[in-house]
């Protein structure tokens, strides 16, 4: 497959290029877990998925809260969601609903970086003094207009930018009409589960018990219930 041909070098490329600053973010999550914090995530469109990946999976760390008001999200209308992801105004609304103000760190999952609602996610972390992480594509970013009455974009406005690598437009393969093969769920995905491993490994190296769960679908023990009950009053979707 021409596909993995070209994205299994590319992503190797883009997670090694980005080891210093997820270093320091597995940093941010160790000590989120040990003052007892909840990791808010958000995305829009397909970036959703990423907050998706982080929350409530097998092997997936517990104290993660997703933000996926159904404003965003494409499974209610995918030209809806891309519509209302450029608006303004609604980010205050959400952000209240969810009490983000609370997060002992927040993850913005957005290719592009551009539009409006991630980046007054940003604006309003940064005015409640939340400490941010961008997922986002440095390429498509730079090469394009913030879509934001401010000008602002993503990756300028946030405390730690991860660049998933993905090219202007997001499609690894140029076939004459267009791009095609999207990278960034690919890479995304790929950097939330090594985010969350190292969380994970370097909390027991430094002996702090990090709640995540295990699959409940095998014969293994495992304490997902009592992470439930610990964690639901916190997590709005739990």
């Amino acid at each position: 497959m021409h596909f993995l041909t070209v994205a299994l070098p590319l992503l190797e490329k883009t997670i090694n290029s980005q080891l210093e600053v997820m270093e320091l973010v597995v940093a941010e999550m160790v000590s989120a877990i040990e003052h007892d914090e909840i990791i808010y995530t958000f995305g829009t469109g397909h970036s959703h998925m990423l907050s998706m990946e982080f929350f409530a999976r097998a092997g997936g760390l517990a104290n993660i809260a997703p933000i996926l008001d159904p404003s965003y999200l494409n499974g209610f209308g995918a030209t809806r969601s891309g519509a209302l992801e450029r608006l303004t105004g609604i980010a205050d609304i959400v952000w209240d609903e969810y009490d983000c103000s609370s997060a002992g760190l927040l993850f913005i999952a957005s290719n592009s970086g551009l539009n409006a609602s991630s980046i007054e996610f940003a604006l309003r972390a940064k005015k409640e003094d939340v400490t941010t992480v961008a997922i986002t594509s440095v390429a498509q970013s730079t090469a394009n207009a913030s879509k934001h009455p401010s000008g602002e974009k993503l990756m300028n406005i946030t405390d730690f930018v991860i660049d998933n690598g993905a090219p202007n437009g997001d499609g690894i393969l140029d076939y004459g009409s267009g791009l095609t093969g999207g990278f960034s769920s690919l890479s995304g995905i790929a950097i939330v589960q090594s985010l969350m491993s190292e969380t994970i490994r370097l909390c027991g190296l430094e002996e702090i018990d990090a709640p995540f769960y295990q699959s409940q679908n095998t014969e293994r023990k495992n304490t997902n219930a009592d992470l439930y009950k610990r964690f639901k009053s916190r997590i709005k979707h739990l």
